[in-house]
């Protein structure tokens, strides 16, 4: 049986996107790499995104990370430039993955499967000579001189630099269960408050909070569940006041809503473990966002004055282009089957504001285990945003969601863990080499 080498010149935790990003970046410097993956294999939360299709990154930056990155967006802009998309791309065209193009700038490989780029990136690590060990997780880091000591369950090894990308808190199943925040903090580092980002809104009609489970006698909403809003407007109302918005495919869920419109809003949802009070927290949906309150009343003014005779649902749907089952969102049971002329000024008005504004209370902030992303981590302020070298610990790199790094939906956090495991591999190697 061969011995296993104890002694590397980089040490990576963490074998998802961004640390297995890290370790072939830091093999091409010529540096001996160990890659340490505490599940069964790497890059399990990597099969997940695209909804299996692996969305590798986004054209459109890095003209809008300003806004899509949120409050630390400054933060990525030389990791950015560094290694942009279209290299991003090129990089995976060299490992054999071809890509294209879809809708909004997002980048798939042309195989549509996640899973051909996590072997393509699995193969590229034996190729390169990186020492990849599985069912490894790291219980501790420490610095001893020049050394660092990271201890598994049955070994201890030692490298001159380690880069954790551990991932956040969200699925954690795949792996992400925060260790990376204890390990960072054992060091010096602090953590900002975690919560969920690029979630599903649990909304009270589709989902009992108090239960945690499905809500059964949810009513008419519940029928909703399984069809999609193309490109609605939404918002977030906290107490009342108008916390963000956003823009969007919108699909209803048997709890709630998710898609692109509702994953953007998520990671504002108040942060609290139990049930939000009756009407503090709506999800309110802006079904027809590119006509005006006034403009929607006179189009229904006038569909209803040369229709008569036809039913409000068939006529809302034929005025304003909506599906069937998303006329329940406007019509009670009372008005889903009578004629135009039948409809009063009061219901005609009521009508018009829930075409604008149909809101829904939310049941509670949605559960960090089925949130795509964590909002939160190590504070940029202690992380060097050109090489992600520790400000407080010499020898440490940050690499992924283990920061306090997000992204909307559509590629955006896959390609800052790329670009950000591509600065702390090159980075890391040079450190341990020099």
């Amino acid at each position: 049986m061969t011995r296993l080498q104890k002694h590397f010149d980089v040490i990576v935790i963490g074998a998802g996107p961004s640390g297995m990003m890290a370790s072939l970046s830091a093999s091409e410097k010529g540096a001996s790499v160990l890659l340490l993956e505490k599940k069964e294999r790497p890059g399990k939360k990597l099969l997940l995104t695209g909804h299996g299709r692996c969305n590798i990154t986004n054209i459109r930056i890095p003209d809008n990370f300003r806004e899509t990155y949120h409050e630390n967006s400054r933060f990525i802009t030389s990791s950015l430039y560094a290694f942009p998309p279209e290299e991003v791309r090129e990089y995976f065209l060299s490992l054999g993955i071809p890509t294209h193009e879809e809708d909004d700038g997002r980048i798939f490989p042309d195989a549509q499967k996640a899973a051909a780029v996590c072997d393509a990136l699995e193969k590229a690590l034996v190729e390169r000579g990186v020492v990849l060990l599985t069912d490894s997780p790291v219980t501790s880091i420490d610095k001893n001189d020049s050394a660092w000591s990271v201890k598994t369950g049955e070994e201890t090894f030692e490298s001159r630099a380690v880069i954790l990308a551990t991932g956040g808190k969200s699925f954690p199943h795949t792996g992400s269960e925060g260790d990376g925040y204890s390990l960072a903090g054992s060091v010096g580092h602090t953590v900002t408050e975690l919560a969920p980002a690029l979630a599903p809104i649990l909304l009270s009609a589709f989902y009992d909070a108090t239960m945690d489970s499905r809500c059964e006698d949810c009513g008419a909403e519940f029928t909703l569940a399984g069809i999609t809003l193309p490109d609605v407007g939404s918002a977030l109302l906290i107490d009342g006041k108008k916390k963000k918005t956003a823009r969007g495919d919108l699909l209803f869920t048997h709890q709630g809503v998710s898609g692109p419109a509702a994953m953007t809003l998520s990671r504002e949802l108040p942060p609290s473990k139990g049930k939000y009070a009756e009407g503090s927290v709506q999800f309110v949906i802006d079904m027809l966002p590119d006509i005006r309150e006034e403009e929607v009343e006179q189009q229904l003014l006038s569909a209803m004055s040369e229709n008569p005779n036809r039913y409000m649902k068939r006529l809302l749907c034929e005025t304003f282009h909506l599906q069937e089952k998303a006329a329940i969102l406007v019509l009670d049971g009372k008005t889903m089957d009578i004629r135009a002329n039948e409809v009063t000024k009061e219901t005609r008005k009521t009508i018009v504001r829930k075409l604008k504004a149909s809101a829904f209370d939310v049941g509670k902030c949605t559960p960090m285990d089925i949130a795509y992303v964590t909002r939160g981590g190590v504070p940029v302020k202690e992380i060097d945003p050109k090489t992600m070298r520790s400000k407080i610990a010499e020898g440490l790199f940050f690499a992924g969601e283990v920061m306090d790094i997000d992204g909307i939906s559509g590629g955006y956090n896959l390609q800052y863990a790329w670009e950000s495991g591509r600065a702390a591999g090159f980075a890391a190697a040079e450190a341990a080499l020099e």
